[in-house]
């Protein structure tokens, strides 16, 4: 086998192994309609989960590295979309000073004792929802999330009206 040939395989292997890494932490999440969220925010109002647009919900801890290191994806995707980013198990200060010294923008749902995280099937964090223009999930996502793969997958949520 040429190199190219075992580069394209190497890659193909390493895809799957992601994939099949993803279905294993998201085993216990929520599917179909998405849970309600709670109105009142951090910082305003959160979006209803069926606004008639794509939503990204984002579970993210301040204690959590990959979630602090994900957050300028999840950020960034915010221009784009609507996001909510839900902090669960984290101190009211330690959210409200990260949330400021980010320079979020985004709606930021508290969920101090894992209420909301629970509903949802979060095991592990962060983990993305996806949901349709209708409140459905159409992906989710654990781990350490890039803006591209977030904007694709908001994306072809757009496509399952």
């Amino acid at each position: 086998m040429n190199r190219l040939g075992r580069g394209a395989l190497e890659l193909l292997a390493a895809a799957l192994l992601i994939l099949a890494g993803n279905a294993y932490l998201t085993r216990h999440a929520a599917d179909g309609r998405a849970p309600p969220l709670p109105h009142a925010a951090l910082n305003g109002r959160a979006l209803p989960v069926a606004t008639g647009h794509v939503l990204l919900i984002d579970f993210f801890a301040t204690w959590c590295p990959i979630c602090r290191a994900d957050q300028g994806a999840v950020q960034a995707v915010a221009r784009h979309a609507p996001v909510v980013v839900v902090a669960t198990q984290s101190p009211v200060a330690a959210v409200r000073a990260f949330a400021t010294d980010h320079h979020w923008h985004t709606p930021v749902v508290l969920d101090r004792h894992g209420r909301i995280a629970r509903r949802y099937g979060v095991h592990v964090l962060p983990m993305a929802f996806i949901l349709g223009p209708r409140g459905r999930i159409r992906f989710v996502a654990a781990g350490y999330m890039t803006e591209a793969g977030l904007l694709a997958r908001l994306w072809l949520a757009r496509l399952h009206l």
